[in-house]
């Protein structure tokens, strides 16, 4: 049988048997005979029966947000993505057992749709371990995991086998392990079932799937453990449509504002009047001052509403009043 027809067979079937050796990213492209096939899927078999513990889902009562996640240490650090958490203060952590937990938002980079959760319960928890997207190489085989659809009670967290299509400058990756929504923030695995990327998006189609390669999420390890929020979230198709939006960039400060870095041409920044360089400190009554606080203060309005805030432009205080916009609609422009 054809090469290409094993690996979409062994994407399909039920996982079986015991994980009787460990093969590397090289021995797993040399699929041509049963017995090659039979070993691969005792290996992913292996990987899911290690990870599958530490995949967990996220859910907000609070903002109606949900998706999935990874746990990277024992002490219940949580790996997702920012689209996932952002506006939220908290989440409710679901394992595969139906248990379910708190763990505080920490720092999320939404350039690279990256988050830092942290449970707030001290526990030894599953973990799996990180890897390195950056050593990997264009069609090495991944293995996608997340709760797709959302959690269910009726079954594990789905294993969706493929393979490394692309790498970019960004650290970003894609790969043809197919994501669909609950996916967003669930852990790309190796063949060793280390943790090389962050699910992220569906890309054109559902042969090209995008995910934040944990090298460059290593490299924001600090701010995000700290608690720092920066960056533009996009038009990533994972993201709630209907969440609102300003249309602007920004960058913290020392816990004083956020600075607007740049203001999107027809935005509702634009148009009420933000310049480069204004600090916001208020949305409101709510004081603003990090990336964290903004993303919250958001959350507690709808598109089309109409709020004041309040921006420090030269050290002096600006009053203005915006029009909130529906994120699908403003993406479309």
């Amino acid at each position: 049988m054809n090469k290409n027809v094993w690996i979409g067979l062994i994407g399909s079937v039920a996982l079986w048997g015991a994980n009787t050796s460990v093969l590397n990213a090289q021995e797993v492209t040399k699929i041509s005979t049963l017995d090659d096939l039979k070993k691969v899927q005792n290996q992913i078999q292996g990987v899911v029966k290690k990870v599958r513990p530490a995949t967990v889902a996220l859910t907000s009562t609070k903002s109606g947000a949900s998706g999935s996640g990874v746990i990277v240490n024992k002490d219940g650090l949580i790996l997702t993505a920012a689209h996932v958490v952002q506006g939220n203060e908290e989440m409710s952590v679901i394992f595969p057992n139906g248990k379910a937990f708190i763990a505080k938002v920490l720092g999320s980079n939404r350039t690279k749709d990256v988050a830092m959760l942290q449970l707030v319960k001290k526990k030894n928890w599953p973990f799996a371990e990180i890897g390195n997207s950056d050593a990997m190489k264009i069609g090495d085989h991944v293995i996608a995991m997340g709760h797709a659809g959302g959690y269910d009670t009726r079954r594990p967290a789905p294993v969706r086998f493929g393979r490394l299509l692309s790498k970019n400058r960004r650290g970003f990756i894609t790969s043809d392990s197919v994501l669909i929504g609950g996916d967003s923030g669930g852990p790309l695995f190796d063949i060793n079932g280390k943790v090389v990327g962050i699910n992220s998006s569906i890309g054109q189609s559902w042969l090209t799937n995008n995910h934040a390669g944990i090298s460059a999420l290593v490299k924001d390890w600090d701010r995000l453990l700290k608690g720092d929020t920066w960056g533009q979230l996009n038009r990533n198709p994972m993201a709630d449509p209907d969440s609102p939006v300003m249309g602007f960039t920004f960058e913290e400060t020392r816990n004083k504002g956020v600075i607007v870095m740049e203001v999107l041409d027809n935005s509702p920044a634009r148009k009420a009047g933000f310049r480069e360089g204004d600090i916001l400190v208020a949305i409101g009554n709510e004081k603003v001052k990090n990336g964290r606080d903004l993303l919250v203060a958001l959350n507690h309005h709808k598109p089309n509403d109409t709020v004041e805030v309040t921006l420090l432009r030269d050290e002096t205080k600006v009053v203005k009043k915006i029009t909130l916009s529906r994120r699908g609609e403003f993406f479309k422009r």
